[in-house]
């Protein structure tokens, strides 16, 4: 399974995307927006997408409006941030987001939403 996680944060994108190896997810991460946005309008394939709201350049509700007709309808939408008051607004379901986790990340949570649960992850 592919996650792809676009987050400004370079600390947080490097040592997320390691948890996330570990427990054998295919990681794929942008810390530049626009970066993350080309590879997902180019049709970049993502079964997991973690998206930071607020990031430089471009908010995430902007970001996953682009790029909501490109994602397969499988595709399990999560926004991450640490400014929920900005987020609470929002229209999840119109954005295509199934989850949304504030910072800092619960680990066990985003393992839950991922569905990651069990002893035995194979993906």
């Amino acid at each position: 399974m592919n996650v792809v996680i676009i987050d400004n944060d370079p600390m947080l994108v490097k040592s997320l995307g390691i948890v996330l190896e570990t427990r054998g997810y295919r990681v794929i991460t942008f810390t530049k927006p626009e970066e993350g946005h080309a590879y997902l309008s180019g049709g970049g394939k993502a079964d997991f997408l973690i998206v930071d709201y607020v990031m430089p350049g471009l908010y995430g509700d902007h970001l996953l409006w682009s790029v909501k007709d490109k994602l397969p309808e499988t595709c399990k939408v999560i926004l991450i941030s640490g400014h929920t008051g900005l987020v609470e607004p929002l229209d999840f379901q119109s954005l295509g987001v199934q989850a949304f986790i504030p910072k800092p990340l619960d680990l066990h949570r985003l393992f839950k939403e991922l569905g990651a649960g069990e002893k035995n992850v194979v993906h």
